[in-house]
């Protein structure tokens, strides 16, 4: 049984192993290498999101009760007292009393200076000024000389809302009338023959308000008066009197603006006084880039008992373009101009006293337009056009009726004016300081063949130069344009008559340098001396008054 079993299975052994030699014959064998790196990969993992919670069939919720104790806490609030803030370190400047100048120069010049003034305090402000400046004046001409003398008294009083001030003073004024006609020149014995001496007495006194707050009103007075004599046995008494209100309301500010000037004037003329009576309402607003400004001018002149009443216009607009860089502005004004003999003697000192005629001027409108700004924070400039129409004019001619004709008279006339304008500023610090300024001027009286004596050209440059607080540099430097002045010539006509005809004489234009050096040799004591037209430029402002040519004036300082 066993033997026929073993014989079975050897037999099945062989089957199969001949049907694999026979599949292994017919199949065809292909070897593939495949060369990859491992890449192990995980699969995504899910988190469960459910959350294990318990049912709880029997919640219970507790009611909460909230009480609040009422009970009041004393509270003490001090007020503790803000001290004032002080500037540590920088201790006030000291104030000197006053200093002390004395010079002389060229032409027999001397120079004599004082002033005097109290020192730093709240309550009041007092001072003393005086002044003398002589020459013997033009060498090669008699009697040329001249004498300036000024004294005054002066002082403040600080209150708490307003300002009081007041001045007095004393002016004596020495020149000659040595102006002839080369044609005519006499022959003068004594200098007490064109000799003219004025005397002024003036006081001034005022009261300003400390403006602290613009919801209050704003106030001011000034109040003038001179007297003048002369050698002439002229006499003129003036009195002025100046004031303003004013009160913002909003953005609104209303203002209003008086004047009264009195004058009387006795000599040969003897025309008797003027008063001009003034009232000046306005109304100006502000606001970002502009300013709007509208009133009127009320006017009463009284001259000779006769009494006129003039109505002036009055607005200014200006717009503020870039931030003060460019400011352009446009305007019309008018008014009555006060004269006097004070005005026209500190104007020309050589005028005839003793037939002068006193006439204010009617300013019947002035229009003008102009742009003012900076180009840099050291550089400003404005420039202007206005147009004005002027009635009684003063101008001034040789005085005729005196056989010497050395002495000049006023005349007046209507005359329109153009004038044309320009000023560029330069100022670095205190070290550096420039003022370029032109005017030009284009004249048209109504009946005078020309604007007598007034030049239609002035240019002028002015500069300061400190180097250091020790070395400082003063320089003038100024042309006035051709002029003309009224002169008369007599002819013979066809027929023999004389025929006299008022011609124009041409006055040649005048360029005049001047130059100034200081030295500080410490801060109380220094060193002065003035060059007067250094290029000895010969020129007339007035006709037949030549000016002193080259001259210079040096001297000393002392601050006390």
């Amino acid at each position: 049984m066993i033997k026929n079993n073993f014989h079975i299975l050897l037999s099945l052994t062989f089957s199969l192993i001949g049907l694999h030699s026979s599949f292994a014959q017919k199949l065809d064998t292909t070897t593939i290498v495949t060369v990859k790196p491992y890449d192990p990969v995980l699969s995504d993992a899910f988190k469960l999101k459910d959350n294990p919670s318990i049912q709880d069939t029997d919640k219970v919720i507790p009611t909460l009760n909230y009480t609040f104790i009422n009970k009041q806490v004393p509270v003490d609030f001090v007020v503790e007292p803000i001290l004032p803030a002080k500037i540590k370190g920088e201790p006030l400047v000291k104030l000197y009393h006053g200093y002390a100048k004395a010079g002389f120069g060229s032409q027999s010049t001397p120079l004599a200076e004082l002033y005097f003034n109290s020192t730093r305090s709240k309550d009041y402000s007092f001072g003393f000024y005086g002044k003398h400046l002589s020459s013997k004046g033009i060498s090669n001409i008699d009697y040329s000389g001249y004498s300036d003398n000024h004294l005054s008294l002066f002082g403040k009083r600080f209150l708490k809302e307003f300002t009081l001030y007041s001045k007095v003073n004393l002016d004596r004024n020495v020149v000659h009338y040595y102006g002839f006609p080369e044609a005519t020149r006499p022959e003068i014995s004594s200098q007490k023959d064109i000799r003219q001496r004025l005397t002024k007495i003036s006081a001034n006194a005022g009261l300003t308000r400390n403006f602290t707050d613009s919801a209050q009103f704003d106030y001011h007075f000034d109040m003038n008066y001179h007297n003048i004599t002369d050698l002439y046995k002229a006499e003129e008494n003036n009195f002025k009197v100046d004031g303003s209100f004013s009160k913002y309301h909003k953005r609104e500010l209303y203002a209003i603006g008086t004047e009264v000037n009195y004058n009387n004037l006795n000599n040969i003329s003897n025309l008797g006084h003027n008063l001009v009576v003034g009232l000046r309402p306005q109304i100006s607003t502000t606001a970002k880039n502009w300013q709007f400004k509208v009133g009127l001018g009320l006017f009463v002149n009284q001259m000779n008992n006769e009494s006129k009443f003039h109505f002036y216009p009055e607005a200014e607009f200006k717009y503020n373009v870039m931030e003060n860089i460019i400011i352009p502005y446009v305007g019309i004004k008018g008014g009555i101009l006060a004269n006097n003999l004070n005005s026209y003697f500190y104007e020309n000192p050589f005028i005839n006293t003793q037939t002068l005629a006193v006439a204010n001027t009617n300013q019947k409108y002035n229009i003008y337009i102009g742009i003012r700004g900076s180009l840099s924070k050291h550089l400003t400039f404005n420039t202007s056009f206005s147009k004005q129409k002027l009635e009684t004019t003063p101008f001034y001619t040789k005085d005729f009726s005196n056989v010497l004709q050395n002495q000049f008279t006023v005349i007046y006339d209507t005359m329109g004016v153009n004038q044309i304008s320009g000023e560029l500023a330069y100022q670095k610090l205190e070290k550096l300081k420039l003022i370029l300024r032109g005017d030009y001027y284009q004249y048209s009286p109504k009946n005078e063949l020309k604007a007598w004596h007034k030049p239609d050209m002035k240019i002028s440059l002015s500069g300061i130069y400190d180097l250091g607080d020790k070395i400082i540099v003063r320089a003038d430097f100024f042309f006035i344009n051709k002029q003309y002045a009224q002169s008369f010539e007599t002819i013979a006509d066809a027929n023999g008559v004389l025929v006299t005809t008022e011609k124009a004489k041409e006055l040649k234009g005048i360029f005049d340098a001047n130059l100034g050096l200081e030295y500080r040799y410490t801060k109380k004591l220094s060193a002065f001396i003035n060059f007067n037209n250094i290029g000895a430029v010969r020129y007339q402002r007035w006709e037949d008054y030549p000016t002193q040519r080259f001259n210079f004036l040096g001297g000393l300082t002392y601050s006390f």
